[in-house]
């Protein structure tokens, strides 16, 4: 029998059902309580209205849902309230597939993708690299992870196809405001499309931050890409989509297999969408919580990075490592960078007050520890 073969331009991606490494475990053996706080999940859970409509969704699973996604998009266009056609949406299962359809839609062999690390990059090269495009990396201003568009574009040619724009960005929580931003799309050739990982956008309160939803009403080539994830609690639910100007959206929503949204998913979008009054408390509190542990960095002297997400980057004396494994041991749950150069960096989600609470306890004694 001949041999399979293989892609030889796709690097191999290990099986995601590997053993989970310790922030994506729930229980940790040994510790009196476990304390999430690596996904930046939203402790509030989703809106009351959400589960009743998941409930009554369940009732008829012995049915195909709805073969469109129509009425989710509109909901969409709803919530975000500017003046939004359902054409300039499209959804997918979690964020994640959303830059999926994006590459799968615009990239071939041969095509470049500028990325900027330390960002959101394991999820970029994986939804762009097993089609065959090449990744290039302008990384972000060293110590303020400030975006330098001036950079991006002096990297684009012609086989420039994608340039991922995490912002806020993913680890580091900081935001390109809107003057870098309106000089990459004054830049930006007509064969390059700007893709806008905006997914922490509701919890941004910077007064500069970029309004990329008028550049897709204005038709430029930008996707933006939002989630239901964070603020809207519905994290397990895997549910995001993307906004366009409608030939793109339409492009790639053509991808799209039928029935491509579950029954479940439906319902729970269309209700979260129509309770913009739970997601405002949800943002309001996580915000609160974010200025907690900030004050709280501060007073332990602890280097932090200014925060316009529902996490914050942080540093200690401590290598990332040796901090997490003590973390680790008394049941908090955080995300290490080192795997982004960032040796002494740690990611923590902000959680309840209660698990904030512990969590500096904990902090404030292990450094406490490592003094004496």
């Amino acid at each position: 029998m001949s041999k399979l073969r293989l892609n030889p331009q796709i690097e191999p991606f290990t099986r995601i059902d590997r053993r989970a490494p310790p922030e994506d475990v729930r229980q940790l053996p040994g510790a009196d309580k476990n304390y999430p706080m690596a996904n930046n999940e939203n402790p509030l859970g989703p809106s009351p209205r959400v589960i009743e409509a998941i409930s009554a969704a369940a009732q008829s699973l012995s049915y195909y849902p709805e073969y469109s996604d129509i009425g989710l998009r509109q909901a969409i266009c709803g919530a975000l309230a500017r003046g939004l056609s359902p054409e300039n949406i499209f959804t997918g299962c979690s964020g994640f597939e959303a830059l999926e359809l994006i590459a799968r839609a615009f990239l071939r062999p041969g095509d470049e993708v500028i990325l900027s690390p330390p960002t959101f990059s394991g999820a970029y090269r994986k939804v762009t690299e097993p089609l065959g495009a090449r990744i290039i990396d302008v990384p972000l201003a060293p110590e303020t992870f400030q975006y330098r568009p001036d950079a991006v574009l002096s990297a684009v040619n012609e086989s420039t196809r994608l340039i991922m724009l995490c912002n806020p960005n993913n680890p580091t929580g900081t935001v390109t405001p809107a003057a870098a931003m309106d000089e990459l799309m004054r830049g930006l050739p007509d064969h390059a499309l700007l893709v806008a990982d905006e997914v922490y956008h509701h919890f941004v309160e910077a007064p500069d931050f970029p309004d990329s939803i008028q550049y897709a009403l204005e038709d430029k080539n930008i996707v933006i890409v939002h989630s239901f994830s964070k603020a809207y609690g519905l994290a397990g639910m895997r549910l995001g989509y993307g906004i366009a100007k409608r030939e793109i959206a339409n492009y790639i929503a053509g991808l799209q297999r039928g029935f491509h949204q579950n029954k479940l998913a439906l319902a729970a979008g269309v209700a979260a969408c129509h309770d913009q009054a739970h997601m405002r408390r949800c943002v309001d509190f996580l915000r609160g919580e974010v200025a907690w542990l900030c004050r709280q960095f501060d007073r332990l002297d602890v280097k932090y990075w200014k925060p316009e997400t529902n996490f914050v980057m942080f540093e200690t004396r401590l290598r990332a490592e040796d901090l997490n494994k003590q973390l680790l041991e008394r049941g908090f749950l955080l995300r290490t960078q080192t795997r982004i150069n960032l040796p002494f960096g740690m990611r923590v989600s902000a959680g309840t007050r209660e698990t904030n609470q512990a969590f500096i306890r904990a902090i404030e004694e292990i450094l406490s520890a490592e003094s004496t």
